[in-house]
């Protein structure tokens, strides 16, 4: 007779639920969570009121109002957000334990039709079971680090021990896990050990995983298709105070925005003209997100609505002529000023000053000798999605935007400069680059802002 490789457990005691609780927190520390903040927050909630003994209590309406905000009134067949989660949230914990170093861990598991989930212990691999009147074998776990509930051998397999059984002896036909009494100082050196091999494994794993890739996971790892958001040419916006985008000044080239002709022929040859510096570095991200299999939708910005940007992620290219993207900067410390008759500058709104960061856009080409550009990524709270915004005062700042954005060399020093909240915090860039006839350089990074 042999005994399960994993069997359902139940959480009694209060150490018990502990071990729960740092199962938990290992996985929130792996890159399969700790990038996103819904599934981290979903995830926490079911296992906490679980814990709590309401998980029977969890139902689709419950989790939708209490983390993600909805209505108690919400359509839940329009807005299948909870389920999108659960099943996102599964995957990856199905995942992490497919990780040979996690087999005997304690499992924490989402079953399919239910949001309450479940436990299950290791009882080790084809291990016979004592015979009769032998006393039972000890055999150590090297994570759980208190006593776990014993499996009675029945006629038929008892998956939990009922909570009133005395775990102080072992009884005939039983497997204790680990020793009954153990003393408190290996109880904490077995804890101590667990952790730290839990964060030699997450550092080991950063340092496996490129700046690029930590960057864009926040972007990604939802999982649904991306918005590239390209202006059209001509049009010049600006932000007024209360964050609404106007149109400062209009081409022919903003059909729909302007008075200009609207007919085939004018947005044939003008509507839908766009900057070539701008393509280049659309191309370049379009190229990353293909490397990474990610759906991807090109749009521009006078064809984007914001029900657009409610559906996914989004990368908006382009500064003045870009109204999404001045929207999205103006919640930011680093945003543009100026028009065509001065000068283009990126004000600190922190000091309320025009910073040297400048462009006359009037000037001849070869008389242009550096641009500027600001990069962030945020978690908008007007769509509640990431974007990622690549924007120059002009044409080459927005071309050595995009290289920076999909290079892993220069990535690397952005991460470095902006420390550990890179992984998950919102944050812009101001960085500048070398000007030769109108051809940008590589990307320098000049000062960092974390919200």
């Amino acid at each position: 007779m042999y005994v399960e490789e994993h069997v359902l457990w139940v959480p009694v005691s209060e150490d018990d639920k502990e071990q729960v609780v740092r199962q938990m927190e290992r996985l929130l520390e792996t890159t399969h969570f700790r990038n996103s903040r819904r599934y981290p927050a979903l995830f926490r909630f079911i296992v906490e009121e679980t814990l709590a003994g309401r998980g029977e209590f969890l139902k689709e309406r419950l989790l939708g109002v209490q983390v993600f905000g909805r209505p108690s009134d919400y359509d839940t067949a329009g807005d299948p957000v909870v389920r999108v989660t659960v099943a996102e949230i599964r995957k990856r914990i199905a995942q992490y334990y497919h990780d040979e170093s996690h087999t005997h861990e304690l499992r924490i598991e989402l079953m399919p039709g239910r949001y309450a989930p479940e436990f299950r212990v290791s009882r080790g691999v084809l291990q016979p079971l004592p015979g009769p009147y032998e006393p039972a074998p000890v055999v150590s776990t090297p994570v759980l680090a208190t006593p776990v509930l014993a499996t009675p051998v029945l006629a038929a397999p008892v998956l939990a021990a009922p909570a009133s059984e005395n775990l102080s002896l072992p009884a005939r036909g039983h497997v204790e896990v680990a020793p009954p009494r153990r003393p408190r100082r290996l109880v904490w050196a077995g804890s101590l050990f667990a952790l730290l091999a839990v964060s030699a494994a997450a550092c080991s794993l950063a340092w496996r995983t490129t700046a690029l890739d930590r960057f864009w996971e926040p972007v990604l790892g939802a999982h649904q298709p991306v918005i590239l958001c390209l202006p059209v040419a001509g049009g010049k916006y600006g932000v007024a105070a209360n964050s609404k985008v106007t149109l400062l000044q209009a081409g022919p080239a903003a059909p729909g925005l302007t008075d200009a002709a609207n007919n085939y022929l004018s947005r044939e040859t003008l509507g839908e003209n766009v900057v070539f510096s701008d393509v280049r570095a659309m191309t370049s991200l379009s190229d990353l997100l293909a490397q990474r299999k990610a759906e991807q939708r090109l749009r521009l910005n006078t064809a984007v609505t914001m029900d657009d940007l409610r559906q996914g992620p989004a990368i908006l290219i382009g500064a003045m002529d870009n109204p999404w993207t001045l929207r999205a900067l103006s919640h930011l410390r680093y945003q543009f000023g100026g028009n065509d008759q001065e000068i283009y500058w990126i004000v600190d709104t922190k000091s309320g000053q025009p910073t040297e960061w400048s462009l006359d856009l009037k000037l001849p080409t070869t008389s242009v000798t550096r641009d500027y550009a600001i990069i962030a990524r945020v978690h908008a709270e007007d769509t509640g999605q990431p974007q990622v915004l690549v924007a120059g005062i002009g044409m080459s700042g927005t071309a050595a935007a995009g290289e920076l954005l999909t290079s892993a060399a220069t990535m690397e020093l952005l991460r470095q400069r902006v420390g550990k909240a890179f992984d998950h915090a919102d944050f812009e860039a101001v960085i500048s680059t070398d000007v030769v006839n109108g051809i940008a350089g590589s990307p320098k990074i000049l000062t960092i802002a974390v919200r």
